[in-house]
């Protein structure tokens, strides 16, 4: 008589192809290698060709890992049977969970974008800007007077915004409900 997971092995290994089983060997050992509090973070989503693909919570850890990624992927190297040519973490997608499958790919249409742009808790309606002919001293703008009046644009549109409740920074409306303080307090916080 064999045991239960002995069988489901066997089989599992007849199903799966080679990709999908590296990829769910990938997943298997994520937590390990990136570590608790950036697991809760990320999601591995796609392995093809030696690419893994990794859906983060926001694009602040998707930077950071994209920083780290030559260490993750030594320490892939460590841990597994198959080589990890590269990684590649974006915030695309991360709300959308996979079902059944994990290597079905994340291209979105336009539409899909745009719902999830709009859903997004960093966003914030921005006023049209005024056409260029209607800036005013258009014809005299230097370097310094752009960045002047760009940082004056960029004053007014956060002004109304509510302020982080731990750095006092204006903050997306959305960011506080979703987690009290701003995105970037947020990732400090470790949530």
């Amino acid at each position: 008589m064999q045991s239960l997971h002995r069988i489901l092995g066997r089989l599992q290994s007849q199903i799966l192809t080679p990709e999908q089983q590296q990829f769910q060997d990938l997943c298997q050992c994520w937590s390990e290698i990136v570590g608790t509090v950036a697991s809760r973070h990320t999601r591995p989503v796609t392995w093809h060709r030696g690419v893994l693909n990794v859906a983060t919570s926001s694009a602040t850890w998707s930077q950071d890992l994209t920083l780290r990624r030559v260490q993750i992927i030594h320490k892939l190297h460590q841990k597994l049977l198959f080589p990890v040519q590269d990684i590649r973490f974006s915030s695309a997608g991360w709300r959308y969970q996979l079902q059944g499958d994990q290597s079905v790919s994340l291209d979105f249409s336009t539409d899909e974008f745009s719902q999830m742009w709009q859903e997004h808790p960093s966003r914030v309606e921005i006023p049209t800007p005024k056409a260029v002919d209607e800036v005013p001293g258009r014809s005299s703008l230097t370097p310094l007077t752009a960045f002047e009046g760009w940082a004056n644009r960029l004053k007014q549109r956060s002004q109304p915004l509510p302020l982080c409740p731990q750095c006092h920074c204006p903050t997306p409306p959305g960011e506080l409900s979703r987690w009290s303080v701003c995105g970037f307090c947020s990732i400090q916080n470790g949530e």
